[in-house]
């Protein structure tokens, strides 16, 4: 292959989404597309979203290219606009940029499908065993995202960009983009709602003009290899905006997979770009961040539950000590749940030890292991839910009590109310929020036994700390 073979993404046609394309569909594709032959086709992830395979192309001279086949399957209309045929755009805008990301080799004229160069490397960063090549594929990734952050956009890069937009304007876009996501749920969620309208009115309005964001910056979504950055990974999200967003998406990924000194790291950042950073900027991203997570849980009918149950957890936590910080409010940790175990304790102990023991590490198929360990998440979930559950509603009717001034039907019935209470003004924010915080400190330690050290990790700071000084 001697270059390029796709055309530009804004020109093609709608997708078809009646159906479909079969891998066979999507293997002659290739092979006509490069003039080659598929040597070597191996799944790499598959799910609802998305499918990526692992392709070899061997052309007549005997050279071989190895490349990455990404597939989205059609999906019913939404008000979703991330799709690969989007990605692409984006890769096409950093087609001769430094921006270390694959090159596009081509797009599927009909199906959402699109073709790149294969980037050597390995993502899984938390695997990383050396504490020098973390900190150095870190900052190499901060540095990264200061090139992208400086790289000069226009109509002919980007199609569509409109360089008259503030990154006020890019921000509110994106808004709306998610409240449309989320309205396409018919049930309503209280703390997404809050933290919609906290969002909506705090939008920032720093001066200079938008840059390209990546839009899901962070661990799992960069490579590396012999302890150096190779490349940018999964650019669906991308857009005009702010460059201090790709903070509060690396704040979230960090929760997964910590960084060392990350406050060290937005210094670097700084250094190198030459942006100035705004950490209540990064504080407001959190915030949008975090909410963009729960949306995205609130609108998920599939999954496995047990990772379901941890996330809706964790994030619904992360967004609460997101606005906390954003508003500089101080939370009052409640007092953990106390109950003595009931009568079936032991037998969700058994159940656990047997999906653990007697299935999960004698089974060979991945994914017999797969389903015993989201199986073992759930069961530990309902134990704990047995032991505390009434315990739990009873102290979210309490604090609900106590914020509204009065008893509500149920823990929904009250949440609802406190968001209509801070929207007509009879309830302040602050304690609308640590009312929010009870819940879902509560929720967290009902997730605890299956979340592991999930439970317990939040944002990185955004300042040294003492720690970071040694």
């Amino acid at each position: 292959m001697d270059g390029p073979l796709h055309e530009d993404a804004s020109s093609l046609a709608s997708p078809d989404e009646t159906r479909a394309a079969t891998q066979d569909e999507l293997r002659g594709w290739v092979e006509a597309t490069t003039g080659g032959v598929v040597v070597h086709w191996q799944s790499m992830s598959g799910g609802n979203r998305c499918w990526s395979w692992a392709v070899d192309v061997e052309s007549g001279d005997g050279s071989l290219a190895k490349l990455y086949l990404r597939y989205q399957p059609p999906r019913p209309p939404s008000a979703e606009p991330y799709t690969v045929w989007r990605e692409a755009r984006h890769y096409q805008a950093l087609t001769g940029s430094r921006v270390p990301a694959p090159a596009l080799v081509a797009i599927h004229p009909a199906h959402q499908a699109i073709l790149t160069a294969r980037v050597p490397g390995k993502v899984e960063y938390r695997r990383l065993a050396s504490e020098d090549d973390r900190r150095t594929i870190a900052r190499e990734f901060v540095e990264a995202l200061g090139v992208l952050h400086t790289l000069a956009l226009n109509s002919q890069i980007l199609p569509g960009f409109n360089p008259e937009r503030s990154i006020a304007d890019c921000v509110r876009d994106e808004l709306t983009i998610w409240r449309a996501m989320y309205e396409e749920v018919a049930t309503r969620d209280p703390l997404i709602d809050l933290a919609l309208d906290w969002l909506d009115a705090n939008v920032p309005d720093p001066p200079g003009t938008p840059v390209l964001v990546h839009g899901d910056a962070g661990p799992g979504n960069f490579m590396f290899e012999g302890g150096h950055l190779t490349a940018l990974l999964d650019w669906e999200f991308a857009h005009p905006g702010d460059p201090m967003e790709d903070f509060g998406w690396f704040s979230m990924r960090a929760v997964m997979e910590p960084v060392p000194d990350f406050a060290g790291l937005l210094a670097h950042y700084g250094r190198t770009s030459g942006i100035v950073v705004d950490l209540d900027r990064i504080r407001y991203h959190r915030v949008f961040v975090s909410t963009r997570v729960v949306i995205i849980r609130h609108r998920n009918v599939t999954g496995q539950p047990g990772t379901s149950l941890v996330s809706r957890a964790l994030n619904r936590r992360l967004l609460v000590t997101a606005l906390a910080e954003a508003n500089r409010i101080r939370l009052v940790t409640p007092p953990p749940l106390d109950a003595p175990p009931t009568e079936r304790t032991s037998l969700f102990d058994t159940t656990v030890q047997d999906l653990r023991h007697e299935i999960a590490e004698v089974a060979s198929e991945p994914a017999v292991v797969a389903a015993a360990k989201t199986t073992a998440k759930v069961v530990k979930y309902l134990r704990e839910l047995d032991r505390y559950g009434s315990l739990a509603t009873e102290m979210d009717l309490s604090d609900l009590t106590a914020a509204l001034g009065y008893r509500p039907d149920g823990v929904e019935a009250g949440k609802a109310a406190l968001r209509d209470s801070v929207r007509a003004g009879r309830v302040d924010f602050p304690t609308a929020l640590q009312c929010f915080a009870g819940c879902a400190a509560r929720e967290t330690q009902l997730a605890a036994a299956s979340s592991g050290g999930l439970a317990t990790r939040t944002f990185p700071a955004l300042e040294p700390t003492q720690a970071d000084h040694g």
